[in-house]
């Protein structure tokens, strides 16, 4: 197949021949494609290897081209001589951490260009690459230098001609300057854009340097430009919102004439701009001395917020305002106020209307408080009657409980001692007619048998309620006997099954004693009647603080609407009641819980007591 050759400038010519390192910037791709088309296709014609690493787009447009120049890619390839490789993806593979690896680049690159050395004809190698310009298209101006001094180091080992291509735009930046000259002097020819046929390699770089302040320049121009438009829509948009603002703006000259005002002060004052601006502004003021002050502070430079101050409206009336305010110098000149007045006569007015309500307000709450001091006295009085009262009600409880126990005693000893003599005497007198009457009839000692056991029982009986009354071992043998000998025949006679922890009390006073006792005589009869546990667990034990008792069962439990009543003491049985007043004339505390799995209470009584 037969090849055309396309024509190239003295310029491009001069690139071919030799080894060398040039860079090519350019202002239009199509530049760009006619040089490179020229730079590869005449390697290939002339049986040499070239090897490109260029952006995919510019690899198939590359290609299209010497195509329609009579070259077959594909089958060059084939031969080894055309290598076609992406720049981004072949530059991913020698960067670590954002720099160019040198040891990956010679492995990947020698590699590369010996193999395409080998199939070349005379041994000549053309390599096209864009990697240094995605480098610097990505900001990394030092990687790109880095770049292309790694291509010089293996230009030392390797025989190859490198034509690098650089986007003149992309250096449109001053601080560019530095960057591109560096890259420059890595390049043994440079290529201004535009296609220039000089062979003064001085005048190369004089022109590509102008390119590049050129293309800044440019760059800064527009920005200017850009900046100028913003510019000029901020001002615009600022004029109108000032105008429009809700709240009053004005300016003020170092004549103290006022030199313009928004809409918003002109309607809050009444006038029209004719007849407000270009006046004095001491004139608006209904104070003069107030504006004297206000206009000292701005000549001192102040800054004013929140200054108190009454304007005069069209018509007469007075608007009263709060003036923020500063003054713009220039150096010592005075060039114009900037002054913002919010209207707060209604503020003023409605602060007025609350400081008089708040004084009616201040004035009913001290009658009202004196009034409640005379009723809080009123119910001092009347607490400390009520608990005089309470106090001596829960004395005569107390008396009531131990003249109920002193006679409780005075009937046990009577039914021990009299009557339970006079049965004595009466059982034995029985037994003796007994013995006599079978003598002479057999049915008469019968029923004399029988009485004689009814006088026993009964007896009997009467014993256990005497001791019930108050048993006498309370007394003898103290706490821990008493009571094991009432929860003996209290399990006798309900049928339950009750646990006694004895911890050895020790003697305690006799009161306390007592109250102990009937606690737990309240405690189980309450077991007894309205649990339905066929168990009870009591414990019993003292410390230098004082004596707890816990009385436990398994039964069906207390509601909480119970025991919430119980606690308020307003449901409470008599038991309980008495209980609680006995415990608290000690000074202790009774607590009852309960739930699905029986009730628990604990009586604590401090040793004290």
């Amino acid at each position: 197949m037969s090849t055309a050759k396309v024509p190239m400038s003295d310029e491009e010519s001069s690139v071919q021949s030799g080894c060398f390192h040039a860079a090519q910037f350019y202002d239009e791709d199509e530049a760009l494609l006619d040089s490179l088309t020229r730079f590869v296709g005449d390697a290939l014609v002339a049986g040499d290897a070239a090897i490109v690493v260029a952006s995919q787009s510019h690899r198939e447009v590359l290609g299209r081209r010497l195509t329609a120049c009579g070259l077959d890619p594909a089958r060059i390839a084939s031969e080894g001589r055309y290598v076609s490789l992406d720049a981004a993806e072949t530059l991913s593979k020698f960067i670590a951490e954002g720099w160019p690896d040198a040891a990956r680049f010679a492995s990947l690159f020698g590699d590369t260009v010996a193999r395409a050395a080998a199939s070349s004809k005379s041994g000549s190698v053309a390599i096209f690459g864009e990697m240094v310009a995605v480098l610097w298209a990505e900001g990394k101006a030092g990687a790109c230098t880095r770049l292309e001094e790694m291509w010089n180091d293996l230009s030392r080992k390797h025989s190859f001609s490198l034509l690098c291509a650089y986007p003149i735009a992309a250096f449109n930046r001053a601080e560019h300057e530095e960057g591109f000259l560096k890259i420059c002097a890595e390049h043994t020819r440079l290529i201004p854009a535009g296609g220039y046929t000089l062979h003064d390699e001085n005048r190369h770089l004089n022109i590509a340097s102008l390119q590049q302040k050129a293309q800044a320049l440019e760059t800064e121009k527009l920005e200017r430009q850009e900046a100028e438009k913003a510019l000029g829509i901020r001002d615009s948009e600022l004029a109108d919102f000032l105008e429009n603002a809700l709240e009053g703006i004005q300016r003020t000259g170092p004549d103290q004439k006022i030199l313009w005002a928004n809409r918003a002060l002109l309607k809050l004052l009444g006038y029209t701009a004719d007849q407000y601006f270009g006046h004095p502004l001491s004139e608006f003021f209904a104070d003069n001395r107030t504006f004297e002050e206000f206009w000292a502070k701005l000549m001192r430079r102040e800054e004013i917020y929140d200054y108190p101050a009454d304007l005069k409206c069209r018509g007469g009336s007075i608007k009263r305002v709060l003036i923020h305010s500063n003054g713009l110098w220039e150096g010592d000149k005075f060039l114009h106020t900037r002054t913002f007045i919010r209207d707060v006569t209604e503020r003023t007015e409605m602060e007025n209307a609350l400081l008089l309500a708040h004084d009616k307000l201040e004035t009913r709450v001290k009658e009202r408080t004196e009034e409640l001091e005379k009723k809080n006295a009123q119910i001092l009085k009347q607490s400390e009657v009520l608990d005089a009262t309470n106090r001596g009600l829960r004395q005569l409880s107390a008396r009531l409980m131990q003249v109920q126990d002193d006679e409780r005693r005075r009937i046990a000893r009577d039914l021990h001692d009299s009557t339970g003599q006079a049965l004595a005497l009466l059982s034995m007198n029985l037994s003796a007619l007994e013995t006599e009457a079978g003598q002479y009839s057999p049915e008469l000692a019968k029923g004399l048998s029988e009485n004689a056991a009814i006088v026993r029982q009964v007896s009997e009986e009467l014993r256990t309620l005497s001791y019930l009354l108050h048993p006498p071992l309370l007394e003898e043998m103290g706490l821990e006997s008493a009571l094991q000998w009432y929860i003996d025949g209290f399990a006798q006679r309900s049928g339950i099954k009750v646990h006694f922890d004895q911890l050895h009390l020790g003697r305690l006073s006799r009161d306390m004693e007592i109250a102990i006792f009937r606690a737990v005589q309240e405690c189980l009869t309450n077991v007894h009647r309205h649990s339905g546990s066929s168990t009870a667990a009591i414990c019993l034990h003292a410390s230098a603080e004082g004596v707890t008792l816990d009385v436990k069962d398994e039964g069906k439990g207390i509601t909480t609407e119970m025991l919430a009543k119980i606690a308020s003491a307003g449901a409470s049985g008599v038991g309980l009641r008495g209980l609680r007043e006995r415990i608290q004339d000690f000074g202790g505390e009774v607590e009852i819980a309960s739930g699905g799995t029986g009730t628990r209470i604990r009586i604590v009584l401090p040793m004290s007591a």
